[in-house]
């Protein structure tokens, strides 16, 4: 008799849905068809030979112990460097508030894990982070979704929710952000939302997860400083990772928290994987302890600014009137609007079997089913060729599309969207 594996799983598991947008990536392997779809680094930016000269030359002078298991938390010279960095951007942070796990994606699993019970309320950005939303509802978390702008979260949406809620008698436990050219939409939190979001934690007493992986990558516009960096009550839970500004296959990244958080995520930790790449976290280390790092990451700049700009240049070349656009100041995203009667999930069929070229439709960004009229474009990994061509076709279906259909422009983004600040003029 087959197994009935529906009547087994636990409970907690009929939260858990693959991401729809995942589904794109493979498109990224087909050679016929031009992707914008996945948040990719460029391949191009691999210094593979200078890290398998690396590779070899730790395994021959260090020996097995780059081979073998190594701490739960972490590389100790790795935390101690990473702690440092962090202080000097403001952070004070020392070893004891270092966590290495297997890229940010394990931390948002781990905080939610030790942290969230079943209908827990947690804020999250609307649209956000499909991995963060993920990891919030494989620990039947309750999400309430805040709209975002142009200037990030808006923390007086936020507010006003907070005391609904303390009316209520409910009460939020965390706040999940992407303060940094956030994906989807490639906007950035102001300082004065950044300061006013801690002081709403402060009066409505809950925890802030601050994820920035794309914070090093800014091509315009002054460095503004982290959450944490603000924090003076240890309620921020800070991500880093080295997947968007190394490599991302050693799946290497951080949690900066408070000393007495950071040992409880240990033990969570010590019974998911035991510990983080070994070898992934040494060669890391010698990359940061080297310089290297730092040089790579001001080349990487230079080399994504360009095509950023191509991209967008290319839009308000192709791109029919009445779809708008963020114009983000880093990262790798480019938050498309299209009219509100246009499904951008067809949309995106129609370019991919007329024109062969792909990117990701919004809805899996919404947790209440809206968003259909919009769209995320990466240019990291795409070539410049990749990015004027593709973007050309995509305005021959856009024109075909809107040609045969009486639609409704839109200039400011619908509810719950940023508001855009460019929108097709030809």
């Amino acid at each position: 008799m087959p197994m009935s594996w529906e009547m087994l799983y636990a409970e907690r598991t009929s939260c858990m849905k693959g991401s729809g947008i995942r589904e794109f990536f493979k498109l990224t392997e087909r050679p016929d068809v031009i992707s914008f779809a996945g948040g990719f680094p460029s391949p191009d930016c691999f210094p593979q030979e200078r890290i398998a000269h690396v590779l070899s030359e730790l395994v021959l002078q260090e020996g097995t112990s780059v081979l073998q298991y190594g701490p739960t938390e972490g590389n100790h010279r790795l935390r101690l460097y990473l702690a440092q960095k962090m202080t000097r951007e403001g952070a004070i942070t020392s070893e004891e508030n270092i966590l290495i796990t297997n890229g940010s994606q394990q931390g948002l699993d781990l905080i939610s894990k030790i942290l969230l019970n079943p209908h827990d309320l947690v804020i999250a950005e609307e649209p956000g982070y499909v991995g963060g939303l993920g990891a919030i509802n494989n620990y039947q978390g309750d999400i309430i979704p805040v709209s975002i702008d142009e200037q990030g979260l808006c923390t007086h949406v936020l507010e006003q929710k907070l005391k609904q809620f303390s009316h209520e008698g409910k009460k939020v436990k965390l706040v999940y952000v992407v303060p940094n050219f956030q994906n989807p939409t490639g906007v950035t939190m102001s300082l004065e939302r950044r300061k006013h979001l801690l002081q709403l934690a402060d009066r409505f007493d809950f925890i802030i997860i601050e994820d920035n992986p794309y914070g090093e990558l800014r091509y315009r516009g002054e460095f503004i400083p982290s959450i944490k960096s603000l924090d003076t009550e240890g309620r921020v839970i800070y991500l880093g990772s080295f997947s968007k500004t190394f490599i991302p296959g050693i799946r290497v990244g951080w949690i900066a928290a408070d000393r007495h958080l950071v040992e409880k995520l240990i033990a969570a930790k010590q019974a998911t994987d035991l510990c983080s790449n070994t070898m992934g976290q040494r060669l890391v280390l010698h990359f940061c302890e080297t310089g290297y790092i730092d040089n790579h990451v001001q080349e990487l700049v230079s080399y994504y600014n360009p095509k950023r700009d191509l991209m967008l240049s290319s839009m308000e070349q192709h791109f029919p009137a009445g779809i708008s656009w963020t114009v983000p100041d880093g990262g790798f995203f480019i938050w498309v609007t299209f009219p509100t009667n246009m499904s951008s999930r067809e949309v995106l069929l129609k370019c991919l079997e007329q024109q062969k070229v792909a990117f990701v439709d919004g809805g899996g960004f919404f947790t209440n089913g809206t968003g259909k009229n919009t769209a995320r474009f990466s240019f990291s990994e795409a070539s410049t060729e990749e990015i004027e061509e593709g973007v050309y076709r995509l305005g021959q279906v856009l024109q075909q599309v809107m040609g045969k259909k009486e639609l409704v422009e839109t200039r400011t983004g619908q509810q719950g969207s940023p508001s855009l600040t460019k929108v097709a003029s030809n």
